[in-house]
């Protein structure tokens, strides 16, 4: 008997964990229906854009049925959650592979991609190494996107400021964000950047295109990486920036990251990935543009750091082979072209950027010119215990800024710390 598959993607919160279940078996029509569920952070439109997706799955597969399980509120939690109960989804979507990987949270698809041949060499390099570890591949990449410079034309304009362009340096950076300024208080004042202390994840782009790194490539030391002179002059350029910036003490800078304070006016200059595009292009109030970031001098090329996510399957699904059907499609090149049309990510094929046009759009012609430069995926796929260390980068960095602490020494003493961590079992 032909055996069809039903993939479930149901779209709700999950009141308890029992919803979550790995799915079951129907009859339907003279066929077994298999049930899989599939879990995602994606809610509303992050739903709605997989329903094209979905449908033309069950068209080519007629005895498959798909419906998303949404978790848009502690979706790490119901992850941990599930696989400890030993009571998971079949599928999920993925961002931190080292983690998820060490504890056997999700599969290894090594072997599934080896028994279907399937290309994993038509995905960009730095996508393919977010969904890798240890000699894994965990995921099938969905989209992407590196950090950019946001720069707000008006504030630009006011202060008779030239806008900034692909090459520009830290130090003109620098003098960028100190000639938007105004120096004044209250509602009337105006600033350059938006400098947050703790924001490692975007830093560490900074320090690569100085030629610095955070860890050894394995992720086990931290010393001689993290207090490197490389990592010291990205400290000392980030700190003069961060002494000229709105302070984070008079706004949520952690939770929104600027992106309220830039679309207001308040600051010319913004660091983030693409997602706050489409607000800002609905707001026609709103005159902006898009930069690459700078590099440390001239001459000299970046190497962005990316954001990105994996189509993925539980350790402990109970509808492996199924499943892996549907992370073929979704995260092969029809569900890819759906997702990108979108304009939500960048394409994680080669050569589909300039198939959809996007080298057309001013905004995501820079994005994408910029997603190319990038080599490394951030520092994290290296170790599932970097977050733990990280805390410590994070507190150096606070005494450094908040406290005038010596950079050498506070990055020297964060270094062993990190060591420990990154080194324990």
């Amino acid at each position: 008997m032909k055996k069809g598959i039903t993939i479930i993607f149901l779209m709700m919160f999950i009141p308890a964990l029992g919803l979550m279940a790995a799915g079951s078996s129907e009859e339907a029509g003279g066929e077994d229906v298999v049930t899989v569920t599939y879990l995602t952070w994606d809610s509303g439109p992050g739903v709605e854009i997989t329903k094209p997706i979905i449908a033309a799955f069950e068209e080519q597969n007629p005895g498959i049925k798909v419906e998303m399980q949404s978790v848009p509120q502690g979706y790490d939690d119901k992850v941990l959650t599930a696989h400890a109960a030993g009571d998971t989804p079949d599928g999920l979507l993925m961002w931190n592979t080292s983690q998820w990987a060490e504890a056997g949270i999700v599969q290894d698809l090594s072997p599934y991609i080896a028994r279907d041949n399937y290309d994993m060499d038509q995905y960009l390099p730095v996508v393919k190494a977010w969904a890798e570890y240890k000699g894994g591949i965990y995921g099938l990449p969905k989209d992407f996107t590196p950090r950019a410079m946001f720069y707000n034309k008006n504030v630009f304009d006011e202060a008779g400021v030239a806008y900034p362009e692909a090459g520009w340096t830290f130090d003109d950076f620098v003098s960028t964000v100190k000639a938007l300024n105004n120096n004044e208080t209250g509602a009337n004042a105006r600033y350059g950047y938006v400098a947050i202390p703790g924001h490692t994840y975007a830093l560490q782009a900074f320090i690569w295109s100085n030629g610095g790194d955070l860890c050894s490539p394995d992720g086990t030391t931290a010393s001689g990486y993290i207090n490197s002179q490389a990592v010291v002059e990205v400290i000392q350029w980030y700190k003069e920036l961060f002494n000229m910036s709105i302070s984070t003490g008079t706004m949520d800078a952690y939770q929104n990251l600027g992106q309220n304070e830039f679309q207001s006016g308040i600051v010319g200059l913004m660091d983030n990935g693409l997602w706050p595009v489409s607000v800002y292009k609905d707001d026609t109030s709103l005159r902006f543009g898009i930069a690459p970031p700078p590099v440390p001098h001239k001459g000299d090329s970046i190497t962005p750091v990316i954001h990105s996510a994996t189509w993925s399957m539980f350790a402990k699904a109970e509808h492996k082979d199924e499943v892996w059907e549907f992370i073929k499609y979704i995260g092969g090149p029809a569900g890819g072209r759906v997702f990108a049309e979108q304009r939500w990510g960048l394409p994680v094929f080669k050569g589909m950027a300039e198939e959809l046009g996007l080298m057309d759009d001013e905004y995501m012609k820079v994005f994408a010119e910029v997603g190319e430069m990038a080599t490394k995926a951030p520092v994290f796929i290296r170790s599932p215990k970097w977050f733990e260390a990280d805390t410590e980068f994070k507190l150096a960095l606070e005494r450094i800024f908040l406290e005038d602490e010596d950079i050498q020494t506070a990055l020297g003493e964060a270094a062993l710390r990190m060591d420990k961590i990154l080194q324990s079992q």
